[in-house]
Order: structure tokens, then sequence, then C-alpha cells
């Protein structure tokens, strides 16, 4: 019976010293990768300082190339409009136009192979008319997508709009001028929305330049679309002639927002009946009519079939 005993002790001394240094080790283990994790996450943070820092540096190439386009064209020129649909390189009207010339290439060789592949009897004055008729479209269709492109960024900057007014109000209220709460949103926007961010950079470095505010942000209107920078613009220009406090604008202008971002909201949700009545009509209506005519028919056919023929 003793060493039966003894056994089991040696047993339990054994499995204690296991888990204990199976508990030591994963301690040991979960602390090195806490510390990796953190290293590896103080590097992504530096990295991105430094990224939104040469963002607002004054030789940004995209916001010289910026400059440079605003300076030489008028708003509505291939450079803006490729601007406004978020391609900010220098090279971005060169790449631009290699993609439209090729895609109307593309479309007039491919629209002259197929028709001669379906008519080869076809003329070819005929054959080539049409086909420079497709390259024609697709031509416009390039232009078309570009504008598609620029609409839609337009209408992602009107939504981060009242998010923007937002901080920009809480980081007033807690002290800071309003260059610097421009300019402290602009960087929390660089890490979350890029796009919106460089645009909110470009505001806070002309008012840092010395440009008055409702200047830059009437710029801002005119870079990206969005009328409700410019009717904040013109209530700056107004508290600034009457003197008065901006905070107070602020706030009113971000209640204002609220209140249209709602409406916007509602008038979408009462315009879904008036676009759903045509899928309806065009799909269920159908359906129905089939399911209530189809028995009646089947019953109309039997009678028909099972009526005897006289005399």
């Amino acid at each position: 019976m003793q060493p039966i005993t003894d056994i089991l002790i040696l047993v339990a001394i054994f499995v204690s010293v296991l888990l204990l240094s199976f508990t030591i080790l994963s301690g040991l283990g979960r602390s090195r990768q806490i510390a990796r994790n953190l290293e590896r996450a103080s590097d992504i943070a530096d990295r991105e300082d430094s990224r939104i820092d040469a963002a607002f540096a004054n030789e940004n190439p995209f916001i010289g190339h910026y400059y440079e386009v605003i300076r030489k064209n008028d708003p509505e020129s291939l450079d803006m409009r490729l601007i406004r649909a978020g391609f900010l390189g220098r090279n971005a009207r060169r790449v631009y136009n290699i993609i439209r010339l090729l895609v109307t290439a593309a479309s007039f060789v491919s629209t002259w192979f197929v028709l001669l592949g379906v008519a080869p009897t076809v003329a070819p004055l005929l054959l080539g008319m049409f086909s420079m008729l497709v390259a024609g479209i697709a031509f416009i269709l390039v232009n078309a997508v570009l504008d598609r492109l620029a609409a839609r960024r337009q209408v992602e900057f009107r939504r981060l709009f009242p998010d923007f007014m937002d901080l920009l109000i809480v980081c007033v209220d807690a002290g800071l001028s309003i260059e610097a709460a421009i300019d402290r949103v602009a960087r929390e926007f660089m890490r979350t929305k890029p796009a919106f961010g460089f645009h909110l950079s470009i505001i806070s470095l002309e008012v840092r330049a010395g440009r008055p505010l409702h200047e830059a942000l009437n710029n801002f209107s005119t870079r990206v679309g969005v009328e409700e920078a410019r009717t904040l613009s013109t209530m700056f220009r107004q508290s600034q002639e009457l003197g008065a406090s901006i905070v107070k604008t602020l706030r009113v202008f971000g209640q204002e927002m609220r209140e249209l971002r709602l409406i916007r909201a509602e008038e979408l949700a009462n315009a879904l009946p008036v676009k759903m009545l045509l899928p309806l009509a065009g799909f269920l209506f159908p359906v129905n009519l089939v399911i209530v005519l189809v028995p009646i028919m089947m019953q109309i056919l039997r009678m028909f079939i099972n009526i005897a023929p006289t005399g």
C-alpha cells in the first residue's frame, strides 16, 4: 500500500511541476507577444504619423500639383475633374488619355472583327462606319465613367461633412482655435478617410499661409462640390464682419446639418414607395394575374373537353 501512495505522490508532484512550468512559459510567451504587438503598433503609428506629416508639408507633390491646376485651368477642366474623382497625381491626365485611347481602339478593333465574323459580306465602308460609331460611344463612356466616379466621391464627401462639423465643434469647445481645430480634424480624417482628409489638409495649409478661412472653405467647396462648405464659408464671413462668435456659428450650422441629414433620410424613405411601384407592377402583378387566371382557364378548358357532342 505504501508504494502505491508514493507513486501517487510522485505523479501529483510531476503534474504540478508540469502545470507550473506550462503556466510560466505561457505567461512569458504572452508577454513577448504583447510586446511584439505593441512594438508593431508603435511602428505603424509612427509610419502613419510620418505619412500625415508629409501630407501637411509644403513640398507635398499632390498639393503642389493641385495649385498648378487651379492656376492654369478652369474649375471644369479635365485636370479638375480628375482631382474631383480622386486622381491627384501629376500623371493622372496622361494615364487617363492613354486609357481612353486604348478603350476606344479596343472597341473599334473588337467591333470590326465581331461584325466581320457575323456578317462577312458586309461592305468594308459600312463596317468601318459602324466600328467608328461604337468607338465614339466608348470614348464618351470613358468620360461618363470619370464623371460618375466624381459624383460618387462628391456624395461620400457630403455624407462626411456633418461628421467634420461635429469634430470641429468638439475641438473648439475643448479650447482649440479654429485653425488648430481644422488641423486636428484633418489629421484624424487622414487616418480614417484619407481622400477627405487630403482636402481638409489643403484648407489647413491655406489658413496657415494666411488665407482667410471663408476663402479656404469656398475653395474646398469648389474642389469637392460640397455646397454645405460654401454655406459655412458665407456664415464665417458674416460672423467675422458682424463680430459674432465663431463657436455659436459652428453650433448653429452643425445643428442645421444634422436636421438636413434627417430631412434627406426622410426624403429618401418617402421616395422609396414610388421607386418600388414600377418593379412591383412589372414583376409581381403578372405573377398574381397568372395565379388567378390559370385555374379558371383550366376549369373552362376541362369543361369544354368534357362536353359531349350532340346528335
